[in-house]
Protein backbone atom coordinates (compact mmCIF):
# COMPACT_ATOMS: atom_id res chain seq x y z
CA UNK A 1 0.00 0.00 0.00
CA UNK A 2 0.78 3.67 -0.75
CA UNK A 3 2.64 5.51 1.77
CA UNK A 4 0.07 8.49 0.66
CA UNK A 5 -2.65 6.23 0.65
CA UNK A 6 -4.18 7.92 4.16
CA UNK A 7 -3.82 11.26 2.10
CA UNK A 8 -6.40 10.42 -0.19
CA UNK A 9 -10.06 11.57 -0.57
CA UNK A 10 -12.83 9.45 -1.58
CA UNK A 11 -14.50 10.13 -4.93
CA UNK A 12 -17.58 10.52 -2.79
CA UNK A 13 -16.29 13.29 -0.31
CA UNK A 14 -15.14 14.79 -3.33
CA UNK A 15 -17.82 14.75 -5.62
CA UNK A 16 -19.64 16.11 -2.70
CA UNK A 17 -17.39 19.11 -1.64
CA UNK A 18 -17.60 19.37 -4.74
CA UNK A 19 -21.23 20.42 -5.01
CA UNK A 20 -21.67 21.78 -1.75
CA UNK A 21 -18.72 24.46 -2.29
CA UNK A 22 -20.47 24.90 -6.42
CA UNK A 23 -23.49 25.55 -4.73
CA UNK A 24 -22.36 27.50 -1.84
CA UNK A 25 -20.81 29.93 -4.60
CA UNK A 26 -23.88 30.61 -6.33
CA UNK A 27 -25.78 31.37 -3.39
CA UNK A 28 -23.40 33.52 -2.19
CA UNK A 29 -23.06 34.96 -5.39
CA UNK A 30 -27.00 35.40 -5.59
CA UNK A 31 -27.28 36.90 -2.27
CA UNK A 32 -24.81 39.23 -2.40
CA UNK A 33 -25.51 40.52 -5.92
CA UNK A 34 -29.43 40.83 -4.74
CA UNK A 35 -28.48 42.99 -1.70
CA UNK A 36 -26.26 44.90 -4.04
CA UNK A 37 -28.55 45.87 -6.64
CA UNK A 38 -31.49 46.39 -3.59
CA UNK A 39 -29.31 48.78 -1.65
CA UNK A 40 -28.31 50.40 -5.17
CA UNK A 41 -31.74 50.62 -5.96
CA UNK A 42 -32.83 52.03 -2.87
CA UNK A 43 -30.04 54.95 -2.42
CA UNK A 44 -30.40 55.77 -5.83
CA UNK A 45 -34.07 56.40 -5.70
CA UNK A 46 -34.38 58.14 -2.40
CA UNK A 47 -31.58 60.46 -3.51
CA UNK A 48 -33.40 61.02 -6.56
CA UNK A 49 -36.85 61.87 -4.79
CA UNK A 50 -34.79 63.85 -1.92
CA UNK A 51 -33.55 65.67 -4.86
CA UNK A 52 -36.92 66.11 -6.33
CA UNK A 53 -38.16 67.42 -3.52
CA UNK A 54 -35.29 70.18 -2.80
CA UNK A 55 -35.72 71.43 -5.89
CA UNK A 56 -39.51 72.04 -5.50
CA UNK A 57 -38.72 74.05 -2.23
CA UNK A 58 -36.04 75.75 -3.97
CA UNK A 59 -37.71 77.06 -6.89
CA UNK A 60 -40.88 77.81 -4.40
CA UNK A 61 -39.42 80.74 -3.46
CA UNK A 62 -38.72 81.85 -7.33
CA UNK A 63 -42.12 81.04 -8.62
CA UNK A 64 -44.14 83.24 -5.83
CA UNK A 65 -47.15 81.01 -6.77
CA UNK A 66 -49.29 79.38 -4.24
CA UNK A 67 -50.02 75.27 -4.22
CA UNK A 68 -52.72 74.85 -5.69
CA UNK A 69 -55.22 71.90 -4.67
CA UNK A 70 -56.00 68.97 -6.07
CA UNK A 71 -59.32 69.85 -8.56
CA UNK A 72 -61.37 66.80 -7.23
CA UNK A 73 -64.19 66.33 -4.79
CA UNK A 74 -62.81 65.63 -1.68
CA UNK A 75 -64.14 62.61 0.75
CA UNK A 76 -65.96 63.92 4.15
CA UNK A 77 -63.12 62.96 6.05
CA UNK A 78 -60.86 64.95 3.60
CA UNK A 79 -62.84 67.60 3.32
CA UNK A 80 -62.67 67.88 7.65
CA UNK A 81 -58.87 67.74 7.32
CA UNK A 82 -58.50 70.68 4.82
CA UNK A 83 -60.97 72.94 6.66
CA UNK A 84 -58.91 72.34 9.68
CA UNK A 85 -55.57 73.10 8.37
CA UNK A 86 -57.03 76.28 6.74
CA UNK A 87 -58.23 77.32 10.42
CA UNK A 88 -54.99 76.37 11.74
CA UNK A 89 -53.29 78.49 8.94
CA UNK A 90 -55.12 81.48 10.04
CA UNK A 91 -53.34 81.52 13.38
CA UNK A 92 -49.37 80.85 10.67
CA UNK A 93 -47.23 84.40 11.12
CA UNK A 94 -47.01 85.52 7.35
CA UNK A 95 -43.52 83.12 7.62
CA UNK A 96 -44.66 80.19 8.94
CA UNK A 97 -47.41 79.98 6.24
CA UNK A 98 -44.37 79.90 3.60
CA UNK A 99 -42.90 77.19 5.35
CA UNK A 100 -46.10 75.13 5.76
CA UNK A 101 -46.98 75.15 2.26
CA UNK A 102 -42.91 74.52 1.25
CA UNK A 103 -43.67 71.00 3.44
CA UNK A 104 -46.81 70.23 2.05
CA UNK A 105 -45.33 70.89 -1.22
CA UNK A 106 -42.39 68.48 -0.80
CA UNK A 107 -44.70 65.82 0.53
CA UNK A 108 -47.41 66.21 -2.44
CA UNK A 109 -44.79 66.20 -5.13
CA UNK A 110 -42.65 63.59 -4.26
CA UNK A 111 -41.97 60.51 -1.44
CA UNK A 112 -40.55 62.39 0.77
CA UNK A 113 -41.68 63.44 4.28
CA UNK A 114 -40.85 67.13 5.69
CA UNK A 115 -39.97 68.44 8.72
CA UNK A 116 -38.72 71.97 9.87
CA UNK A 117 -36.24 72.31 12.67
CA UNK A 118 -34.09 75.65 14.19
CA UNK A 119 -30.51 75.83 14.73
CA UNK A 120 -30.94 73.88 18.08
CA UNK A 121 -32.25 70.66 16.31
CA UNK A 122 -35.33 71.56 17.86
CA UNK A 123 -38.86 70.59 15.80
CA UNK A 124 -40.67 74.05 14.94
CA UNK A 125 -43.08 72.40 12.17
CA UNK A 126 -45.07 70.38 12.89
CA UNK A 127 -46.20 70.33 16.05
CA UNK A 128 -49.05 68.29 18.06
CA UNK A 129 -50.68 71.51 18.45
CA UNK A 130 -50.79 72.25 15.19
CA UNK A 131 -50.91 68.60 13.05
CA UNK A 132 -52.25 65.73 15.52
CA UNK A 133 -52.12 63.47 13.09
CA UNK A 134 -48.91 63.57 12.51
CA UNK A 135 -46.34 60.98 14.28
CA UNK A 136 -44.04 63.68 16.33
CA UNK A 137 -42.06 61.15 17.91
CA UNK A 138 -40.67 59.64 14.98
CA UNK A 139 -39.89 63.25 13.85
CA UNK A 140 -38.31 63.41 17.30
CA UNK A 141 -36.24 60.31 16.93
CA UNK A 142 -34.76 61.42 13.59
CA UNK A 143 -33.88 64.93 15.48
CA UNK A 144 -32.22 63.25 17.77
CA UNK A 145 -30.13 60.36 15.49
CA UNK A 146 -29.10 63.77 13.28
CA UNK A 147 -27.93 65.59 16.48
CA UNK A 148 -26.28 62.49 18.22
CA UNK A 149 -24.21 61.75 14.66
CA UNK A 150 -23.44 65.53 14.52
CA UNK A 151 -24.66 66.14 11.08
CA UNK A 152 -23.73 69.52 10.03
CA UNK A 153 -27.18 71.39 9.55
CA UNK A 154 -25.39 73.05 6.40
CA UNK A 155 -24.53 70.00 4.74
CA UNK A 156 -26.14 69.28 1.78
CA UNK A 157 -25.50 66.03 1.62
CA UNK A 158 -27.58 62.96 2.18
CA UNK A 159 -27.18 60.51 4.40
CA UNK A 160 -28.80 57.71 6.09
CA UNK A 161 -29.69 57.26 9.58
CA UNK A 162 -31.57 54.35 11.62
CA UNK A 163 -33.67 54.61 14.42
CA UNK A 164 -36.34 52.78 16.85
CA UNK A 165 -39.07 54.04 14.30
CA UNK A 166 -37.37 52.70 10.94
CA UNK A 167 -34.21 53.84 8.88
CA UNK A 168 -34.52 56.70 6.61
CA UNK A 169 -32.46 58.62 3.85
CA UNK A 170 -32.56 62.31 4.72
CA UNK A 171 -31.59 65.52 3.91
CA UNK A 172 -31.34 69.25 5.08
CA UNK A 173 -32.09 72.33 3.52
CA UNK A 174 -32.03 76.02 4.60
CA UNK A 175 -34.95 78.42 4.41
CA UNK A 176 -34.48 82.01 4.40
CA UNK A 177 -35.33 83.72 7.27
CA UNK A 178 -37.43 87.07 7.42
CA UNK A 179 -36.54 90.16 9.63
CA UNK A 180 -36.28 89.00 13.03
CA UNK A 181 -36.94 85.59 12.85
CA UNK A 182 -34.03 82.58 13.09
CA UNK A 183 -32.91 80.45 10.56
CA UNK A 184 -34.82 77.52 10.29
CA UNK A 185 -33.76 73.91 8.24
CA UNK A 186 -35.98 72.03 6.25
CA UNK A 187 -35.58 68.59 7.39
CA UNK A 188 -36.53 66.04 3.97
CA UNK A 189 -36.63 62.31 4.67
CA UNK A 190 -37.80 59.30 3.11
CA UNK A 191 -38.34 55.67 5.39
CA UNK A 192 -37.02 52.88 3.33
CA UNK A 193 -37.88 50.40 6.67
CA UNK A 194 -40.86 48.83 4.30
CA UNK A 195 -38.45 47.91 1.19
CA UNK A 196 -35.51 46.55 3.39
CA UNK A 197 -37.52 44.67 5.40
CA UNK A 198 -39.19 43.06 2.14
CA UNK A 199 -35.12 42.79 1.21
CA UNK A 200 -34.59 40.61 4.54
CA UNK A 201 -37.44 38.53 3.86
CA UNK A 202 -36.14 37.97 0.81
CA UNK A 203 -33.05 37.04 2.67
CA UNK A 204 -34.34 34.71 4.40
CA UNK A 205 -36.34 32.58 1.57
CA UNK A 206 -32.53 32.44 0.19
CA UNK A 207 -31.60 31.73 3.12
CA UNK A 208 -33.92 28.52 3.53
CA UNK A 209 -33.45 27.88 -0.53
CA UNK A 210 -29.95 27.19 -0.39
CA UNK A 211 -30.34 25.54 2.86
CA UNK A 212 -32.95 22.66 0.90
CA UNK A 213 -30.55 23.12 -2.09
CA UNK A 214 -27.65 22.34 0.39
CA UNK A 215 -29.82 18.68 1.31
CA UNK A 216 -31.03 18.28 -2.23
CA UNK A 217 -27.30 18.32 -3.47
CA UNK A 218 -26.24 16.34 -0.67
CA UNK A 219 -28.82 13.42 -1.54
CA UNK A 220 -28.10 13.96 -4.70
CA UNK A 221 -24.25 13.91 -4.44
CA UNK A 222 -24.24 10.36 -2.66
CA UNK A 223 -26.45 8.82 -5.44
CA UNK A 224 -23.55 10.04 -8.02
CA UNK A 225 -20.79 9.47 -5.90
CA UNK A 226 -22.16 5.80 -5.52
CA UNK A 227 -22.90 5.08 -9.23
CA UNK A 228 -19.44 5.85 -10.28
CA UNK A 229 -17.51 4.51 -6.98
CA UNK A 230 -19.02 1.40 -7.22
CA UNK A 231 -18.56 0.55 -10.90
CA UNK A 232 -14.71 1.58 -10.56
CA UNK A 233 -14.64 -0.49 -7.22
CA UNK A 234 -15.66 -3.71 -9.46
CA UNK A 235 -13.16 -2.64 -11.94
CA UNK A 236 -10.58 -2.50 -9.13
CA UNK A 237 -11.66 -5.85 -8.50
CA UNK A 238 -11.20 -6.97 -11.95
CA UNK A 239 -7.74 -5.27 -12.31
CA UNK A 240 -6.45 -6.93 -8.81
CA UNK A 241 -7.73 -10.35 -10.29
CA UNK A 242 -6.03 -9.90 -13.64
CA UNK A 243 -2.86 -8.71 -11.68
CA UNK A 244 -3.14 -12.19 -9.65
CA UNK A 245 -3.18 -14.48 -12.83
CA UNK A 246 -6.85 -14.72 -12.90
CA UNK A 247 -7.78 -13.87 -16.11
CA UNK A 248 -11.36 -15.06 -16.61
CA UNK A 249 -14.02 -12.20 -18.10
CA UNK A 250 -16.79 -10.49 -15.88
CA UNK A 251 -19.94 -9.43 -17.85
CA UNK A 252 -20.44 -6.14 -16.34
CA UNK A 253 -23.47 -3.80 -17.09
CA UNK A 254 -22.59 0.05 -16.56
CA UNK A 255 -25.41 2.51 -17.76
CA UNK A 256 -22.14 5.00 -18.57
CA UNK A 257 -20.79 4.62 -22.07
CA UNK A 258 -17.58 4.90 -20.82
CA UNK A 259 -17.33 3.08 -18.34
CA UNK A 260 -18.94 0.45 -20.46
CA UNK A 261 -16.35 1.13 -23.13
CA UNK A 262 -13.62 0.31 -19.92
CA UNK A 263 -15.05 -2.76 -18.91
CA UNK A 264 -14.76 -4.16 -22.40
CA UNK A 265 -11.24 -3.06 -22.98
CA UNK A 266 -10.55 -4.54 -19.74
CA UNK A 267 -11.99 -7.98 -20.64
CA UNK A 268 -10.04 -7.51 -24.08
CA UNK A 269 -6.71 -7.05 -22.64
CA UNK A 270 -7.44 -10.26 -19.94
CA UNK A 271 -8.51 -11.81 -22.97
CA UNK A 272 -5.13 -11.56 -24.30
CA UNK A 273 -2.93 -12.06 -21.34
CA UNK A 274 -4.63 -15.39 -20.95
CA UNK A 275 -4.04 -16.08 -23.95
CA UNK A 276 -0.36 -14.83 -23.40
CA UNK A 277 0.28 -16.99 -20.58
CA UNK A 278 -0.98 -19.92 -22.42
CA UNK A 279 1.42 -19.73 -25.42
CA UNK A 280 4.19 -18.86 -22.86
CA UNK A 281 3.52 -22.00 -20.88
CA UNK A 282 3.46 -23.78 -23.77
CA UNK A 283 6.51 -22.06 -25.01
CA UNK A 284 8.75 -23.03 -22.49
CA UNK A 285 7.54 -26.48 -22.57
CA UNK A 286 7.82 -26.78 -25.94
CA UNK A 287 11.66 -25.37 -25.52
CA UNK A 288 12.29 -27.40 -22.10
CA UNK A 289 11.54 -30.51 -24.31
CA UNK A 290 13.43 -29.19 -27.95
CA UNK A 291 16.56 -28.20 -25.60
CA UNK A 292 16.63 -31.46 -24.03
CA UNK A 293 17.21 -33.75 -27.17
CA UNK A 294 20.27 -31.98 -28.24
CA UNK A 295 21.83 -31.71 -24.61
CA UNK A 296 20.84 -35.60 -24.39
CA UNK A 297 22.78 -36.13 -27.57
CA UNK A 298 25.70 -34.22 -26.19
CA UNK A 299 25.85 -35.41 -22.63
CA UNK A 300 25.93 -39.39 -24.27
CA UNK A 301 28.63 -38.85 -26.69
CA UNK A 302 30.23 -37.02 -24.04
CA UNK A 303 30.25 -39.98 -21.54
CA UNK A 304 31.25 -42.34 -24.30
CA UNK A 305 34.14 -40.55 -24.99
CA UNK A 306 35.13 -40.38 -21.22
CA UNK A 307 34.65 -44.40 -21.10
CA UNK A 308 36.36 -45.06 -24.69
CA UNK A 309 33.25 -46.79 -26.10
CA UNK A 310 33.18 -44.64 -29.24
CA UNK A 311 35.58 -43.22 -31.66
CA UNK A 312 36.66 -39.69 -30.45
CA UNK A 313 36.62 -38.08 -33.63
CA UNK A 314 33.35 -39.33 -34.65
CA UNK A 315 31.87 -38.33 -31.33
CA UNK A 316 33.32 -35.04 -31.21
CA UNK A 317 31.83 -34.09 -34.82
CA UNK A 318 28.47 -35.16 -33.72
CA UNK A 319 28.58 -33.24 -30.34
CA UNK A 320 29.78 -30.19 -32.62
CA UNK A 321 27.04 -30.45 -34.82
CA UNK A 322 24.18 -30.80 -31.56
CA UNK A 323 25.91 -27.76 -30.06
CA UNK A 324 25.51 -25.74 -33.02
CA UNK A 325 22.04 -26.83 -33.55
CA UNK A 326 21.57 -26.09 -29.48
CA UNK A 327 23.32 -22.25 -30.29
CA UNK A 328 21.08 -21.67 -33.01
CA UNK A 329 18.06 -23.05 -31.15
CA UNK A 330 18.46 -20.93 -27.96
CA UNK A 331 19.12 -17.89 -30.60
CA UNK A 332 15.50 -18.43 -32.18
CA UNK A 333 14.42 -18.90 -28.61
CA UNK A 334 16.08 -15.82 -27.22
CA UNK A 335 14.78 -13.85 -30.03
CA UNK A 336 10.68 -15.14 -30.14
CA UNK A 337 10.57 -14.45 -26.65
CA UNK A 338 11.90 -10.44 -27.82
CA UNK A 339 9.16 -10.55 -30.39
CA UNK A 340 6.42 -11.87 -27.79
CA UNK A 341 7.32 -9.05 -25.49
CA UNK A 342 4.26 -6.80 -24.89
CA UNK A 343 5.75 -4.11 -24.18
CA UNK A 344 8.68 -4.22 -27.63
CA UNK A 345 8.61 -0.99 -29.27
CA UNK A 346 9.84 -1.35 -33.39
CA UNK A 347 11.57 1.50 -34.82
CA UNK A 348 9.75 2.33 -38.09
CA UNK A 349 11.15 4.20 -40.91
CA UNK A 350 10.31 3.95 -44.13
CA UNK A 351 12.45 1.53 -46.52
CA UNK A 352 12.43 -0.06 -50.47
CA UNK A 353 11.63 -3.32 -49.45
CA UNK A 354 13.16 -4.54 -52.71
CA UNK A 355 16.52 -3.33 -51.42
CA UNK A 356 16.19 -5.52 -48.16
CA UNK A 357 15.44 -8.52 -49.97
CA UNK A 358 17.95 -8.20 -52.65
CA UNK A 359 20.51 -7.84 -49.26
CA UNK A 360 18.79 -10.88 -47.99
CA UNK A 361 19.36 -13.15 -50.82
CA UNK A 362 23.57 -11.73 -51.21
CA UNK A 363 23.64 -13.23 -47.70
CA UNK A 364 22.32 -16.36 -48.87
CA UNK A 365 24.41 -15.98 -51.81
CA UNK A 366 27.33 -18.59 -51.48
CA UNK A 367 25.06 -21.28 -50.23
CA UNK A 368 22.55 -21.55 -52.76
CA UNK A 369 25.60 -21.68 -55.21
CA UNK A 370 26.77 -24.57 -53.16
CA UNK A 371 22.84 -26.24 -53.63
CA UNK A 372 23.36 -25.11 -57.09
CA UNK A 373 19.92 -23.23 -56.54
CA UNK A 374 19.35 -19.78 -58.59
CA UNK A 375 17.81 -16.51 -57.48
CA UNK A 376 15.53 -15.06 -59.40
CA UNK A 377 13.43 -11.58 -58.97
CA UNK A 378 10.39 -10.30 -60.15
CA UNK A 379 10.44 -6.67 -58.58
CA UNK A 380 8.45 -3.60 -59.82
CA UNK A 381 10.39 -0.87 -61.07
CA UNK A 382 8.80 1.88 -58.96
CA UNK A 383 9.71 2.17 -55.41
CA UNK A 384 8.08 -0.66 -53.12
CA UNK A 385 7.92 1.24 -49.76
CA UNK A 386 6.81 0.27 -46.26
CA UNK A 387 7.39 1.55 -42.85
CA UNK A 388 9.13 -1.09 -40.95
CA UNK A 389 11.41 -1.93 -38.32
CA UNK A 390 14.38 -2.95 -40.53
CA UNK A 391 16.33 -5.43 -38.57
CA UNK A 392 13.63 -7.25 -37.57
CA UNK A 393 11.79 -7.31 -41.27
CA UNK A 394 15.19 -9.15 -42.82
CA UNK A 395 15.24 -11.66 -39.97
CA UNK A 396 11.54 -12.75 -41.08
CA UNK A 397 13.27 -12.35 -45.24
CA UNK A 398 16.05 -14.42 -44.38
CA UNK A 399 13.64 -16.98 -42.41
CA UNK A 400 11.36 -17.22 -45.47
CA UNK A 401 15.02 -17.64 -47.75
CA UNK A 402 16.52 -19.83 -45.41
CA UNK A 403 13.19 -21.96 -45.38
CA UNK A 404 13.29 -21.73 -49.61
CA UNK A 405 16.93 -23.50 -49.80
CA UNK A 406 16.07 -26.24 -47.71
CA UNK A 407 13.51 -27.58 -50.16
CA UNK A 408 14.34 -25.88 -53.69
CA UNK A 409 15.81 -27.87 -56.09
CA UNK A 410 17.19 -25.22 -58.65
CA UNK A 411 15.76 -22.39 -58.02
CA UNK A 412 13.59 -19.67 -55.92
CA UNK A 413 11.40 -16.66 -57.07
CA UNK A 414 11.60 -13.54 -55.15
CA UNK A 415 8.83 -10.78 -55.86
CA UNK A 416 8.31 -7.53 -54.75
CA UNK A 417 5.35 -5.65 -56.10
CA UNK A 418 2.91 -2.82 -55.17
CA UNK A 419 -0.42 -3.59 -55.83
CA UNK A 420 -3.67 -0.78 -55.51
CA UNK A 421 -2.75 0.29 -51.35
CA UNK A 422 -0.93 -2.88 -50.85
CA UNK A 423 2.73 -4.12 -51.16
CA UNK A 424 2.61 -7.75 -52.10
CA UNK A 425 6.01 -9.69 -50.92
CA UNK A 426 6.31 -13.60 -52.44
CA UNK A 427 8.70 -16.41 -52.27
CA UNK A 428 8.26 -19.39 -54.05
CA UNK A 429 10.61 -22.21 -54.73
CA UNK A 430 10.48 -25.25 -57.06
CA UNK A 431 10.34 -28.01 -54.40
CA UNK A 432 7.87 -30.78 -53.48
CA UNK A 433 5.57 -28.74 -51.96
CA UNK A 434 3.73 -28.37 -48.28
CA UNK A 435 2.14 -31.36 -47.57
CA UNK A 436 -2.09 -30.59 -46.90
CA UNK A 437 -2.09 -32.00 -43.52
CA UNK A 438 0.94 -29.36 -42.63
CA UNK A 439 -0.59 -26.47 -44.52
CA UNK A 440 -2.62 -24.92 -41.93
CA UNK A 441 0.07 -25.63 -38.63
CA UNK A 442 3.59 -24.88 -40.86
CA UNK A 443 3.65 -20.97 -38.82
CA UNK A 444 2.67 -22.90 -35.08
CA UNK A 445 5.56 -22.75 -33.35
CA UNK A 446 7.86 -25.88 -32.40
CA UNK A 447 5.89 -27.36 -35.15
CA UNK A 448 8.05 -29.45 -37.27
CA UNK A 449 6.97 -30.42 -41.08
CA UNK A 450 9.31 -32.85 -42.84
CA UNK A 451 12.86 -31.44 -43.25
CA UNK A 452 12.30 -28.82 -40.79
CA UNK A 453 14.29 -28.05 -38.14
CA UNK A 454 12.85 -27.21 -34.79
CA UNK A 455 9.77 -25.31 -35.63
CA UNK A 456 10.81 -21.81 -34.84
CA UNK A 457 11.84 -20.46 -37.81
CA UNK A 458 8.48 -19.80 -39.51
CA UNK A 459 6.61 -18.72 -36.14
CA UNK A 460 9.38 -15.95 -36.01
CA UNK A 461 8.75 -14.75 -39.26
CA UNK A 462 4.57 -14.58 -38.63
CA UNK A 463 5.28 -12.73 -35.30
CA UNK A 464 7.25 -10.16 -37.08
CA UNK A 465 5.29 -9.94 -39.94
CA UNK A 466 1.83 -9.38 -37.47
CA UNK A 467 4.07 -6.66 -35.71
CA UNK A 468 3.91 -5.01 -38.81
CA UNK A 469 0.47 -5.19 -39.44
CA UNK A 470 1.09 -7.41 -42.42
CA UNK A 471 -0.74 -10.98 -43.50
CA UNK A 472 1.46 -13.88 -44.37
CA UNK A 473 0.05 -16.93 -46.34
CA UNK A 474 1.20 -20.58 -47.53
CA UNK A 475 0.17 -22.14 -50.07
CA UNK A 476 1.11 -24.78 -52.75
CA UNK A 477 1.69 -23.41 -56.32
CA UNK A 478 2.51 -24.56 -59.96
CA UNK A 479 5.98 -24.45 -59.19
CA UNK A 480 6.54 -25.76 -55.65
CA UNK A 481 5.92 -23.99 -51.81
CA UNK A 482 5.04 -20.62 -51.61
CA UNK A 483 4.80 -17.59 -49.31
CA UNK A 484 2.66 -14.61 -49.64
CA UNK A 485 3.23 -11.39 -47.51
CA UNK A 486 0.77 -8.28 -47.29
CA UNK A 487 1.49 -4.99 -46.10
CA UNK A 488 -0.52 -1.77 -46.21
CA UNK A 489 1.36 0.53 -48.80
CA UNK A 490 2.87 3.68 -47.62
CA UNK A 491 0.66 7.11 -48.41
CA UNK A 492 3.12 9.86 -50.12
CA UNK A 493 2.25 12.92 -49.36
CA UNK A 494 1.23 15.22 -52.14
CA UNK A 495 3.34 18.20 -52.77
Amino acid sequence: MSKNTKNKTSIKIRILRSILILIGIIFLGTGLSFNLLVNSYIENSSNEQLKKATELVENFDKSLIPIKTREMKPSPKEYELHEFDKVKQKDFPDFMKGVHEKVEMAMMESDAEAIVINKDYKLVFPTKEEDFLKNINEYESILNEIKSKKISLNSRETFKISTKHGNYYTSILKIKSMKNVEDNYLVLFIDISNTLNLANQINTLLMLVMFLAGILSIFTAVILSNKIAKPIQELSKFAKNIGQGNFNKFDFDFADKELDELSQIMNKSAEYLDKYDKEQKIFFQNASHELRTPLMSIKGYAEAIKYNVIDKDSASAVILEESDRLSEMVEDLLYISKIDNITKDYTLVECDIREILSNCTLKQKARAINKGIEFKYDFSDEEVLLNCDEKSISRAFLNLIENALRYANSKIIIGCKNYNNKVVIYIEDDGDGIKEEDLNHIFDRFYKGEKGKHGIGLSIVKSIINKHDGNIYAENSDLGAKFKIEFKKVQKNLP
